[in-house]
């Protein structure tokens, strides 16, 4: 994101845009590949030929490598060339010198519009907008992440990503104080600061206070050119009105990825900037002024917020900082060093961004916790020497695993469980999982204490062993949940011992506890997703009455696709129901389920294919029925949705939304009486929806039923106050009675509000206002229309009408 700076475009921003500059040349000049040159050096082996070019201002052939050369000047400053291959010199006739010399203009004109939608105004730099494209544009570019990694923002120096972000401390009080000249003088010094010391071609852009570089490679260059920017901001020296020069000291955050992971690289590059600027903030709340990146935030950041009853604190770290639950740290006074810390605290209550951590230790009865103590994490290694027995290694899978285990339950920390599966899942050996979990622990905990749900915990745990066996491993996946990883039993044996479990929970009493079963190996998956898909089944037993433990079918992924569909990621959702179908290709909901996102992508054919399935499988679901005939109406396949929305009413009469569609193809094929007929029943159910309100009173007004259409009308706007064809429609209504123009021209006004492209808002407004005997407004209203749309007749009707009352008012 090179800055737009008033001397021009340079060809860095050409580079930048691209993917709008080829096109028009691609397709002008028929060809299939267009290069972007720079300015050609002295060692450029085709200098002579790109000189050339650039000094005439107008396109040659270049006959050795057969393309054209096409200068891109800012007036007579040269900016590159566009090189247009596989074109013959016939295709360069002088008359199409000022053709392409236009095309030159419009394309740059093009660039310049981009860039500016893309600056930020006050340093040239680039906006937010401009820094999520180049994000996405990067992140995309990354490695795919490893099999069995999550999204990676790591110290790894080799290739990857680095998002810095720095900000002037205090800079808001000092506007305050001195104004907002003051202010922006500051910030348009550090934009000059950082361009200047930036690697090249570096990505910069300003976001309020914020500016961000994205930088290419590991953390050693992220931390020299977050030393080089702090130490040239000291030096700055802005003057306030009238007050002193102000030293500007930055916070400085950064994070890293070396893998783009699995997401989509839009929330990807969203989460490198969270990430980022949560690195930042907490450099900054910890008195940091060199750069902290967001996986130090930890280990670096860490403060005491606030000190509770019963020996608990509140500190400044979360799950969104890498922090997981048991991990300890030594609180010690700011300045000091762990070796003298005051006391110990073991993390007990996860959140988010903060969290609750529960006093372990003290070195001396009096020690005082306060606000703002420093945290200093602890390795593993440091924890306190009195608990023998919670490092231990494991023999898995031919190897040896170091693994850490709880102290309340014994069962293996979330680090060690993940290194355990990992073990087990590579000897491709048969393998089961299962996860048990405590339906609302974590409420539990705020009422009788970690030490009270952490004892249900290690009760759950020791029924686990119990029925799997002593070969099982037992650890914690979740806050509320335990997995078990089974080796060479089979999925009924699985079941069966998570059901002896859960009954030996259900006669200790507390909370009700469910499970979820999976095994490998199974057909059309993978060893490395059998704990993903036990979790899915846990999921689905929380649907079941409580207790319940459920082998991972088709209807767990199912309810696993529904919930990513609910978070709109259609395609996501899709290959999770394509996998259900390898466990169950009859599965009905999973047949509707694909057809409804299939649909939602707009490939309608195969949504229709899908919902003729679920109609062969189920043939009384009405709602496959209901979808097919839907899918078939959008494919404008009339003659055979007919059928199927009749036969989706027949097993359900009192559907709503089939009530409605039938009545719109009546409608459509003219039959009044039953579309009226439809559209009354869908209207008296309380679920319909607001539309068949509108449309209701859309035919009833047509019919001449006026009282009835108007309470239609009503009832639509009372559900949707911003449904224009309602308001539309309302006002219409009381023009045609010569009544209520008043409110009339407010209904009509509230629908152009709405929809200012449609001129039959326009010409309604128009009609109240001549009712009202405003004509010289209304004439006013309908010339601009007429102008904006001069093949609406009806507008010039209604011109017409308003002069003619002009005139009789003269």
């Amino acid at each position: 994101m090179p800055p737009a700076t008033p001397a021009g475009l340079s060809f860095g921003d050409l580079s930048r845009c691209e993917e709008i500059l080829k096109p028009p040349f691609r397709k002008a000049l028929g060809s299939a590949r267009v290069d972007l040159l720079p300015p050609p050096g002295l060692q450029d082996p085709n200098y002579k030929v790109l000189s050339e070019a650039l000094g005439k201002g107008r396109a040659v052939f270049d006959s050795g490598n057969r393309r054209l050369l096409i200068p891109l000047l800012d007036g007579a400053r040269p900016l590159g060339l566009l090189a247009v291959n596989g074109v013959s010199a016939e295709q360069l006739p002088s008359q199409v010198h000022s053709f392409l010399a236009a095309l030159v203009e419009t394309a740059l004109d093009l660039v310049r519009s981009r860039l500016a939608a893309e600056t930020d105004g006050l340093t040239g730099l680039g906006n937010e907008a401009a820094l999520d494209a180049a994000l996405t544009t990067e992140v995309a570019r990354l490695s795919a992440a490893p099999a069995q990694g999550r999204l990676t923002l790591d110290d790894q120096d080799s290739g990857g990503l680095t998002l810095l972000a720095f900000a002037p401390r205090g800079l808001a009080s000092w506007q305050e104080r001195h104004g907002r000249r003051f202010s922006d003088q500051v910030l348009k010094a550090l934009a000059a600061l950082a361009q200047g010391t930036a690697p090249e071609p570096t990505p910069l852009a300003r976001v309020g206070e914020v500016f961000y570089l994205l930088l290419p490679g590991g953390e050693e260059q992220a931390r020299a050119v977050a030393g080089e920017l702090s130490s040239q901001a000291a030096e700055l020296r802005p003057e306030g009105n009238g007050g002193p020069a102000w030293p500007v000291s930055l916070s400085l955050g950064a994070a890293r990825m070396d893998h783009r992971g699995n997401r989509p690289s839009t929330e990807t590059g969203a989460l490198l900037k969270l990430r980022a600027q949560r690195a930042r903030q907490a450099g900054e709340r910890a008195g940091l002024d060199e750069l902290l990146f967001f996986h130090e935030i930890a280990a670096r950041a860490g403060r005491v917020q606030e000190v509770m009853p019963l020996d608990r604190v509140l500190i400044n770290l979360g799950r969104a900082h890498g922090l997981t639950e048991g991990e300890r740290f030594a609180v010690c006074d700011p300045g000091q060093e762990p070796e003298q810390a005051k006391a110990q605290v073991a993390v007990s209550k996860l959140g988010s961004e903060e969290s609750l951590a529960e006093v372990v230790e003290l070195s001396a009865p009096a020690s005082l916790l306060r606000p703002g103590d420093v945290l200093h994490r602890l390795a593993p290694q440091e924890a306190p020497s009195e608990e023998p027995g919670r490092r231990q290694t494991l023999e898995l899978g031919g190897g040896e695993v170091a693994v850490t285990l709880e102290q309340a339950s014994g069962a293996l920390e979330r680090r060690s469980l993940m290194a355990a599966y990992s073990a087990l899942c590579n000897t491709g050996q048969p393998l089961a999982v299962a996860v048990l979990g405590v339906e609302g622990l974590e409420g539990m905990a705020e009422v009788v204490g970690r030490v009270g749900a952490e004892a249900l915990m290690a009760a759950l745990a020791s029924a686990a062993r119990q029925s799997f066996g002593p070969e099982a491993v037992v650890g914690r996946y979740s806050p509320e949940a335990l997995a078990i990883l089974a080796p060479d039993m089979d999925p009924a044996q699985a079941l069966e011992a998570a059901g002896q479990a859960l009954e030996a929970m259900r006669s200790q009493g507390g909370r009700p506890v469910r499970a979820g079963v999976t095994a490998h190996p199974r057909e059309g998956f993978e060893a490395g997703e059998v704990m993903d898909h036990a979790a899915k089944a846990l999921v689905h037993a929380g649907y079941l009455e409580p207790y319940s433990a459920v082998a991972c079918d088709a209807v767990s992924l199912n309810v696993s696709g529904d919930a990513l569909y609910n978070a709109g990621h259609w395609s996501e959702a899709v290959a999770e129901y394509e996998k259900a179908l390898i466990l169950q290709a009859d599965e009905p909901n999973v047949l509707n389920s694909l057809g409804v996102c299939h649909g939602r992508l707009g490939n309608m054919e195969r949504a229709a294919e899908y919902f003729g399935r679920a109609v062969e499988v189920s043939p009384e679901d009405f709602m496959a029925h209901y979808n097919l005939g839907l899918a078939l109406l959008n494919l404008e396949r009339v003659e055979e949705a007919g059928p199927c929305l009749a036969r989706s009413l027949e097993l359900e009469p009192k559907h709503a939304d089939t009530l409605f569609q039938l009545g719109a193809l009546a409608q459509q094929q003219g039959h009044t009486n039953q579309a009226l007929d439809y559209y009354r029943r869908a209207a008296s159910r309380p679920d319909c929806r607001p539309a068949v309100h509108c449309r209701l009173g859309q035919m009833l007004a047509a019919a001449g039923e006026s009282a009835p259409a108007e309470a239609a009308f009503k009832e639509a706007v009372k559900h949707n106050p911003r449904d224009t064809a309602a308001l539309g429609g309302l006002a219409v209504l009381y023009l045609d009675r010569e009544a209520n123009s008043e409110i009339a021209l407010s209904l009509a006004r509230r629908a152009q509000q709405q929809e200012p492209d449609q001129p039959r808002h326009v010409g309604v407004v128009a009609r109240a206002m001549l009712a009202l005997g405003q004509a010289q407004e209304a004439s006013e209203l309908l010339e601009d229309a007429v102008d904006r749309w001069p093949d609406n007749e009806r507008l010039e009707e209604l011109l017409d009408l308003a002069h003619e009352a002009e005139d009789a008012l003269d």
